[in-house]
C-alpha cells in the first residue's frame, strides 16, 4: 500500500542524531560515532562516576551552565519558524542511505527540530526509512532491514547521560531545562516498541493499556483533555481541581520498562567501554514491562519558583499506584506525590516520587508531549531517588485515561 505525501513527508523529517548513527551503522555494518552521541550531552561521560546531585530547587541554573558540551545548542535566537520550514522542504538534495543529507543540516538545533517533530507526529517509525530522491520528488521506502530500537535502547539505557545538569530527565545537559527532544525521540521509539511487543504477544483488548500515539499528530492539542468543571454558584473560593491549570485529578495509566540490572550493568561498566565521545553500541535485548494505575488529585497549589517558568503556577498532587500488569507486583503498589510546572521555555514538567512505607524510592521526571492538558501523556525517566550513578534507571510514560480519581472502570481480566 502506498504511503501518503504526508507520511512520507514526516517519515522524510527523521534527521535526528538518532536516525543518522542507524543509517551511517547499516551503510558501514559498524557502529558509527557521531561526535555527540547523546544528543549534545557529553558531560560527565565516564566509567566511574562518582558526581552527586541536589535537587534542582537548591540549583542555580545561571552559575550551572555545561560549557564544554561539543553540541551545544546554537546562539542564534531566530529559530521560532525553523519547525514549519523543514516540514515545507522538500527538493534539492541528493540524500539516499548511508549518504550525507544535504537537504537537512546536521547542526544541532535541527536535529532537535527534527526529533521534536517526530514526537509531535506520535506514531514511532520502528524501521529506518530508505530515502531515494528523484528528478522531481522524493519516493520514500521503509526498509525492513534495519529496526530502529536497538540504536534507541542504547541511548535510552546510557547511564552517562544521567547527571546534575540533566536533572536525570529528559533535558539538555546544560542546566537549562531546555527539553532534548532527541532523548524523547528515543523514549518513545522504545517505549512503543515494547507496548507493541507486549499487545503482539498477549492479544491486548483493553484500550486504557494502549497509549494515543497510533495516529498521527493525535493528542497533542492543547486543553485536549476534559476538566472537571463542577457547577458552583458564587463560589467564595473555587476548590483546587478547578484552580488545576494542569488537569492532574483522575486517572493515568503507566507503563514502566527495565532491563535486568545486571545487564544494565554490564552495559554501562563493564571494561570494553567506549570512549566518553562515542555511543555505547546497539542493544538488541528484551526488557520487563509494568504497566501501573495511578490515581492522583491536586494538594495544593503555588506560585512558580524563580528557576520556573512564569506563566503558570506549580501545582502539588498526591495519590496511589496499583499494579496492573502484573496483577502483583511489590514494586508498583505504592503512595505516589509529585508536582506539575513550566520550564522557563514553556514546557510542561512533571515530576513524580514513588513513596514506600512512607519511605522515597523511586523517581520521575517527564515532559507533557504538545503542552498543557495535552492528551499524549508524558514521557520521561524513572530513576533511583538519590540519584544513583549506577542505576538502574528507565524510560516511562504515562496518559491519562479518566477524570474520575474513583474510576473503576479498567478490568484488567478483560486483557
Amino acid at each position: 500500500m502506498r504511503k501518503s505525501r504526508a507520511q512520507e513527508n514526516i517519515e522524510l523529517l527523521c534527521n535526528s542524531s538518532l536516525f543518522e548513527w542507524a543509517r551511517k551503522a547499516s551503510s558501514s555494518k559498524t557502529t558509527s560515532t557521531l561526535g555527540c552521541p547523546l544528543g549534545g550531552c557529553s558531560q560527565s561521560l565516564h566509567n566511574n562516576p562518582s558526581e552527586s546531585i541536589e535537587d534542582n530547587s537548591r540549583y542555580d541554573e545561571s552559575q550551572q551552565v555545561n560549557e564544554n558540551c561539543a553540541c551545544g545548542v546554537d546562539e542564534d535566537e531566530n529559530v521560532g519558524e525553523e519547525l514549519s520550514e523543514l516540514s515545507s522542504m522538500g527538493s534539492g538534495g541528493t540524500t539516499a542511505a548511508g549518504a550525507t543529507n544535504h537537504i537537512f543540516p546536521t547542526h544541532h538545533r535541527f536535529r532537535q527540530l527534527s526529533a521534536e517533530l517526530h514526537c509531535l507526529y506520535g506514531v514511532p517509525i520502528q524501521h529506518l526509512p530508505r530515502l531515494s530522491i528523484g528528478s522531481h520528488h522524493h519516493n520514500l521506502r521503509a526498509s525492513k532491514g534495519v529496526k530502529l530500537h536497538p540504536f534507541a535502547r542504547s541511548r535510552v539505557y546510557d547511564l552517562r547521560q544521567h547527571h546534575q545538569s540533566s536533572f536525570w530527565g529528559p533535558f539538555e545537559c546544560d542546566g537549562t531545562q531546555n527539553v532534548d527532544w532527541e532523548k524523547v525521540e528515543g523514549l518513545m521509539v522504545i517505549l512503543a516498541y515494547n507496548i507493541q511487543r507486549f499487545a503482539d504477544r498477549c492479544s491486548v483488548h483493553n484500550s486504557a493499556l494502549i497509549p494515543p500515539w497510533d495516529k498521527p499528530f493525535i493528542g497533542v492539542t492543547p486543553h485536549g483533555l476534559s476538566s472537571i468543571s463542577p457547577k458552583i454558584e458564587r463560589p467564595i473560593q473555587l476548590p483546587l481541581d478547578s484552580r488545576d491549570p494542569y488537569n492532574v485529578t483522575g486517572v493515568w495509566m503507566r507503563v514502566v520498562c527495565f532491563l535486568d540490572y545486571r545487564e544494565l550493568f554490564t552495559f554501562n561498566f563493564s571494561e570494553d567501554q567506549p570512549l566518553a565521545s562515542e555511543p555505547r553500541p546497539p542493544l538488541d535485548t528484551e526488557e520487563a514491562l509494568r504497566f501501573i494505575v495511578i490515581k492522583l488529585h491536586t494538594t495544593r497549589i503555588e506560585e512558580p519558583g524563580k528557576n520556573d517558568g512564569q506563566g503558570l503556577p506549580v501545582v502539588h498532587f498526591k495519590g496511589v499506584s496499583t499494579s496492573a500488569l502484573p496483577p502483583v507486583d511489590p514494586n508498583a503498589n505504592s503512595k505516589i506525590r509529585g508536582t506539575v510546572k513550566l520550564t522557563p521555555q514553556g514546557e510542561v514538567r512533571w515530576t513524580t516520587f514513588s513513596v514506600f512505607h512512607g519511605e522515597e524510592r523511586w523517581r520521575s521526571e517527564g515532559i507533557q508531549i504538545g503542552g498543557r492538558r495535552c492528551a499524549r501523556g508524558i514521557i520521561g525517566f524513572w530513576f533511583d531517588k538519590d540519584f544513583d550513578p549506577y542505576g538502574p534507571a528507565g524510560p516511562t510514560a504515562f496518559w491519562k485515561v479518566s477524570d474520575d480519581p474513583e474510576e473503576e472502570s479498567f478490568n484488567m481480566e478483560t486483557v
